[in-house]
């Protein structure tokens, strides 16, 4: 009896020892997961700031672009008020001019009349 006792308890032995083994592993394994599940938490972090950083650098593209249109826009505003006032300039120094002939000629009819 003490023999196969001895035997029992050299199997139990084996078992328990293969039983703590597996134990250790699925420590391990566990430990693994906790670090991969942290990792992938970091993943998901990142990759929902760059979305973010995208949609914030696309807004800021339709911002720059609207803002290059509108610079555009009141560059042709400039030159169209720059063609303008030299329009104005000549359109000034026209009438300047018909009023001095205007007067020139009032004189001149007033000379004629006069000898006449």
């Amino acid at each position: 009896m003490l023999t196969i006792q001895s035997q029992l308890l050299t199997e139990l032995s084996a078992a328990l020892t293969v039983l703590l083994s597996t134990t250790k592993m699925l420590t391990i394994q566990s430990q693994l997961l906790t670090e991969l599940s942290a990792a992938l938490t970091v993943l998901l972090s990142t990759t929902k700031m760059l979305t973010i950083q995208s949609h914030l650098l696309t807004e800021l593209s339709a911002a720059l672009t609207v803002l290059l249109s509108t610079t555009k826009m009141l560059t042709i505003q400039s030159q169209l008020l720059t063609e303008l006032s030299a329009a104005l300039t000549v359109l000034l120094s026209t009438t300047k001019m018909l009023t001095i002939q205007s007067h020139f000629t009032d004189n001149f009819s007033g000379l004629l009349l006069s000898f006449l």
